[in-house]
């Protein structure tokens, strides 16, 4: 419906109530219509940047007996493991996020050096995970570092140059021709 076929008669308003009225109705749907069409852009956007750094490749686990199968998985192949703790409601979180989804697409196939996961450090009824308390997280985003099963390294930051850095640092001090590249 055009803005011109709004028409607002309340009963018992004069016509410059119902005028201002009317103008109120417009200035809502041209603002909804406004938000509306900046979302659509914004998902298209989002769509072309999950078709170059799928989601998939961050695998995310929610237990301490899934974290643990993983380590002793990485162990028997000499990978790797970097873990990003988060939490949905942070800011920095989100900034990160992207950079580490680039990282692990650096890392190319399933038999990469390196395996990347995510952990929510609150669970479903916004309370601490189980994992996050084992480990004693306080603050995120987080990043721990694991090879053979043992954390090497854990520092909080929301710089891809530091988790990078520190990724190819253990890679090389452990093999000279890793398979991840930046």
């Amino acid at each position: 419906m055009p803005f011109s076929d709004l028409t607002i008669s309340p009963e018992g308003c004069s016509a410059e109530l119902a005028s201002r009225a009317g103008f109120g109705i417009r200035i809502s749907v041209s603002k909804k219509f406004r938000r509306l069409r900046a979302l659509e852009t914004s998902e298209k956007k989002d769509e072309e940047d999950d078709d170059l750094c799928p989601v998939e490749c961050v695998k995310e686990f929610k237990t301490r007996a899934e974290l643990a199968e993983i380590l002793e998985t990485a162990k028997e192949s000499n990978a790797l493991v970097v873990i990003d703790f988060y939490k949905t409601a942070c800011g920095s979180c989100k900034y990160i996020e992207q950079g580490f989804m680039k990282l692990c697409k650096g890392a190319g196939d399933d038999e990469a050096a390196v395996i990347f996961l995510k952990h929510n450090v609150m669970d479903e009824y916004e309370e601490q995970s189980e994992v996050a308390e084992e480990l004693k997280i306080k603050v995120v985003p987080l990043f721990h570092f694991y090879k053979d099963g043992q954390l090497l390294e854990s520092f909080p930051t929301r710089e891809k140059t530091k988790i990078l850095e520190t990724i190819q640092r253990y890679l090389s001090s452990t093999a000279s021709g890793s398979k991840f590249g930046t």
